[in-house]
Formats: structure tokens, sequence, C-alpha cells
């Protein structure tokens, strides 16, 4: 089981992998001097002989602490070494915070997303603050079609699950796509709703691997697959580099109809690691298909599965 040390101020909450002992016995190697310096230095990969030479002191001493270090599970051997033709062994603290666990503790349960899905989420999110513009259509008839958009309650949904990774600093975070301005455009954008309602997605349309053929019943081309979807539940979830900035990058949740991208909000939702494994005609790119459908009966997309 994962433990975590969570540091929490006025303005902000920190987390950091904690690493626990029921025995306090196995933290008594840094209650000397020594014991201890050699184990800060081992914050990064080093061997013995290179912190000997660094702290003035004969190996063998270096030596003695490393192996109560590494006994008590404070170290890790990392890697190995030719060196003059001997093998240098490379340590490194098994952990960035360490804490003692009494028998009387009494956990509480707590729910923290998870700092790797976190790391996923890049460059969208990074140390917890928003770092792209949500862009939804415009509820006003606009763009060639006239339409009004109404893919924007979708992004209520998708608000939550990126909330949950952020620390909600640096608001607004999203714009009408009759809003949007040149600087927006350069930067990492997340596109929800067809090209039809959202100008946005209508101006990167046929850069995305899968896109909405607007000259044929808005269906589905995969360009992937060679394969047209035309069901109105079908939506498309693609990440591509932002063609205004290399660099930067678009993430697209859109659909053939209003169901489409209620599907495609669900599938990063729910199986945002999945949708990361890539398309399987071509797993190196994160463009899917996918399909929603009502379960349970009152007219509501409530799940999506990837078609490809």
């Amino acid at each position: 089981m994962q433990h975590y040390f969570i540091l929490r101020t006025d303005s902000k909450s920190e987390i950091a992998p904690l690493v626990l002992f029921r025995e306090p016995s196995k933290l008594k190697v840094l209650t000397s001097k020594l014991g201890w310096k050699i184990f800060a230095m081992l914050s990064e990969p080093r061997c013995p002989i290179d912190i000997a030479k660094e702290l003035g002191v004969h190996e063998q001493k270096v030596y003695y602490y490393v192996k109560k270090l590494r006994e008590s599970g404070l170290i890790e051997e990392l890697k190995t070494e030719q060196r003059h033709g001997t093998l240098a062994r490379f340590y490194q603290s098994s952990g960035e915070a360490f804490g003692i666990l009494s028998d009387s503790v009494k956990f509480r349960k707590l729910n923290i997303k998870s700092p790797q899905k976190s790391m996923l989420l890049r460059p969208f999110i990074e140390n917890g603050v928003m770092n792209a513009t949500v862009i939804v259509g415009s509820p006003d008839p606009h763009g060639p079609y006239k339409a009004r958009a109404s893919d924007a309650s979708c992004a209520i949904d998708l608000a939550f699950f990126l909330g949950a990774y952020t620390t909600g600093e640096n608001p607004p975070n999203y714009k009408l796509d009759t809003e949007v301005r040149e600087d927006t455009l350069k930067g990492n954008m997340v596109l929800i709703g067809g090209p039809t309602a959202n100008m946005i997605t209508m101006k990167h349309n046929k850069q995305f691997p899968i896109y909405i053929d607007m000259e044929h019943e808005k269906n589905i081309i995969s360009t992937l697959s060679k394969k047209t979807y035309t069901t109105d539940e079908t939506g498309i979830v693609s990440i591509i580099e932002n063609p205004e900035n290399p660099g930067k990058m678009i993430l697209l949740l859109a659909g053939k109809r209003f169901a489409g991208t209620r599907a495609a909000v669900l599938a990063v939702v729910t199986k945002f690691e999945e949708f990361l494994k890539g398309n399987k005609f071509g797993q190196s790119v994160k463009s899917r298909v996918v399909k929603g459908y009502d379960m349970d009966g009152d007219g509501i997309i409530d799940t999506a599965e990837f078609l490809e």
C-alpha cells in the first residue's frame, strides 16, 4: 500500500510519498552525525567511494553506514557501473519522506487523487495549475451554421475531473469560441464540441487523425482505421500538437451530435489512462473513437467505450 505525507498550509496542500516504519530502531542509524550526512547525500544516486571523497573520510566508514542504511530499508541499490576494473554500486534513498507508525494509530479515510494520474494530464495541468484554456461553443447563433452550442453542459463533468487535480488558481480557465483571440490559439487548449458549434474545433477539424466530415452527414472519419462512423452516439477523443504553436497541445472532445460529445467526455473522465494507450491501429497516436450507451434507460448517455 502506498502512503503519502500531506503538508497543509493556509495557501496550499503539498504531498510526497511516505515510507512508514513500525520499529523505531530502524531509524537509529540516522542519530549518528556521519550516518545522517551520508543519508542526506543519497537523495541522489551516489556510490560510497564518491561520498567518502566528498566528506574526506575513510571509505570503510561510508560502507559501514551504507550497509546499515540498506538493512534498515532507508536506501536501496539503484544501479552498478564499471570503474577501473571494479564494479561500483550506486545507492539512493528509498523514499522522499519517512515516518514511524505506532500500533495504536487510527487511520481516517481520505480521498487523495493519485499524483501518478496527475502526471498523465500534462501539459494541460502542471504542478496543480490548469495550463490550458477550455473552449466551448457559444450558446448564441454563430459561425457559418448559425449554431447554438449545447455541448458546454458536458464540460461540467470534465471540470469536476480536472478540478480534482488542480488548486483552483488562475481562473477563469475557459472561453467561448467567439471570445478566443490569437494568444489563446497559441496555447494549450481543450476543445469541447464538434465543428458545427465550436469554431475553434472547425479551424483544426481536419488536422486531427479522426475528424468530422462536414460534407457527408457529419460522419466521423478515422484516417487510422479507414472506417466511417455514422451513429449519433459516437464521438472523438484526440490529442495533437497545436499547429499554431508546436510544443503546445490540443485535447479534443467532440461528437457527431450532443450524445457523441457526452460519450467523449465520459471516456476521458472514467477511462483516461485507457485512452492514453493509443489507437489500436496506431498506438503512438492519442486519437480514439468512442461510443456512448444509455445503460439505465433514462435517455441519458452514462457509459462510454472505445471502438478504436
